[in-house]
């Protein structure tokens, strides 16, 4: 499996941080909740490199109490999160694909759920496209 089978990235006009602001603002207008956003440069990056790396996790609980309903080890995938880099002058943001994710990792959860792992997928690249 290629990182391209699991990831969705897009490629954003906006700065590392206007694109976590516009992530934000996005998720939340989508009905999703904000629980944590983080700069991750300090911490990962050596000092002075240019590179920028924002973390931002988001959840939409109705979405996500059926999985942890269904296996409690589910949560350990939740909330999802949103990288937002720089890479060569170009910010882009990329999410882990939970219809890809899940099955391979909970697949008796999944199976209960139904298409619900296709959901979050379809709403997280949404929340993606329009914040870019």
């Amino acid at each position: 499996m290629h990182p391209t089978d699991f990831i969705y990235v897009v490629e954003s006009k906006r700065g590392v941080r206007e694109a976590l602001v516009s992530v934000w603002k996005t998720a939340m207008a989508a009905g999703w909740t904000v629980v944590g956003d983080y700069d991750l440069t300090s911490l990962l990056v050596a000092s002075g490199s240019p590179k920028e790396i924002k973390s931002i996790d988001i959840c939409r609980p109705e979405l996500a109490r059926p999985f942890v309903g269904a296996e409690m080890l589910t949560a350990l995938c939740m909330p999802c999160s949103v990288l937002i880099y720089s890479d060569n002058g170009v910010t882009k943001l990329a999410a882990m694909r939970p219809s890809v994710v899940m099955p391979k990792l909970f697949e008796k959860a999944t199976q209960a759920v139904g298409d619900l792992a296709e959901q979050v997928d379809h709403e997280l690249k949404d929340i993606l496209e329009k914040a870019k």
